[in-house]
């Protein structure tokens, strides 16, 4: 069975070791791992902190695994294979690596038959996000680009309208990647490691957007009877976002009183979602045509929403929950 590859990128002091620990400590604990850890320069500091998770840890130092070294880091990889057998490997390139050079050589020909690439996520400080993107753009970008996750750290400290412009300037530059807002000490990472193992190409991203852990109610019995000859897509529309907008449960009431006004939304027949509701709480709310219902949740990666209806004006939708 081919080993597993997971690379946690992200510039200098993102908190890569700190999510990586993280993960070890409440899920991973307990399988057969080694950590590629890259130090850019002489001597490794993390490793040593990586080390106290008992678990085998290969340092790499005196460069960038993607550039310099990069015949060391394809050897450092058959060498653990060889001698470890594990079911997966952790690796932690320099803060200044490219994100799609080291996934290039973890797909080269010579490991073909090796490994399969798992995981690849992205750490970013939200609060060095604006300086770091105008002063690196070409190394932070790349490691955006090429993550299929993306995980926030610091949002505890920034304001909701920080995340947000942070979370809508990276997803113009990588659309299709799933963005974990939600502070990470309130998130289980069984829901990290669930969100970055899947495959969320668009399609399947949508899909878990229509999802939310949601479309379980039937939908009106008069839009059933309407829908007999036709497909549903012909019908139906959906709208949905991933959004960490902080929304109290008082504006959400106006939101979810407001969305009846079908002149302005289109028919809504369904809407439901996640959302942070505070710093320390989290609302699950269900809406059809005069029924509401709240209550009390866990915190989720991000928060999430769906609308379900016909003749849906998706502009006007996001503008009644994002402004």
């Amino acid at each position: 069975m081919r080993t597993k590859i997971d690379v946690f990128s992200g510039f200098l002091g993102a908190g890569k070791t700190m999510l990586i620990k993280k993960l070890i400590n409440e899920k991973l604990l307990n399988e057969n791992m080694v950590i590629i850890e890259n130090e850019f320069g002489e001597v490794g500091i993390d490793g040593s902190i990586l080390r106290k998770s008992n678990i085998e840890v290969k340092e790499i130092n005196a460069g960038c695994i993607c550039c310099t070294i990069s015949g060391d880091f394809k050897n450092a990889i058959k060498e653990v294979i060889n001698k470890y057998k594990p079911s997966r490997i952790i690796i932690e390139p320099s803060g200044v690596a490219k994100l799609s050079e080291v996934l290039a050589v973890c797909k080269d020909e010579e490991l073909k038959e090796l490994v399969t690439m798992n995981m690849s996520i992205t750490v970013i400080d939200v609060l060095k996000f604006d300086s770091y993107i105008k002063n690196f753009g070409e190394f932070y970008k790349n490691q955006i680009i090429n993550a299929k996750t993306i995980v926030l750290s610091r949002t505890q400290k920034a304001s909701a309208e920080k995340v947000s412009k942070a979370v809508e300037r990276i997803q113009s530059i990588n659309s299709v990647a799933n963005i974990v807002t939600t502070n990470w000490d309130d998130i289980s990472a069984e829901k990290i490691i669930h969100i970055a193992e899947g495959d969320f190409n668009q399609t399947s991203k949508q899909d878990s957007l229509e999802q939310v852990n949601l479309i379980k109610k039937p939908l009106n019995g008069a839009m059933i009877k309407r829908a007999a000859n036709h497909s549903a897509n012909e019908v139906f529309q959906t709208w949905g976002v991933e959004t960490p907008k902080v929304i109290s449960k008082e504006t959400l009431n106006d939101i979810l009183y407001e969305i009846k006004n079908d002149k302005l939304y289109g028919t809504v027949l369904r809407a439901k979602g996640i959302i942070q509701s505070s710093e320390s709480s989290w609302i699950q709310f269900d809406y059809v045509p005069e029924e509401i219902e709240m209550r009390a949740t866990t915190p989720d990666y991000t928060g999430r929403l769906c609308v379900i209806g016909s003749g849906l004006n998706k502009e006007n939708l996001k503008t009644l929950f994002l402004k």
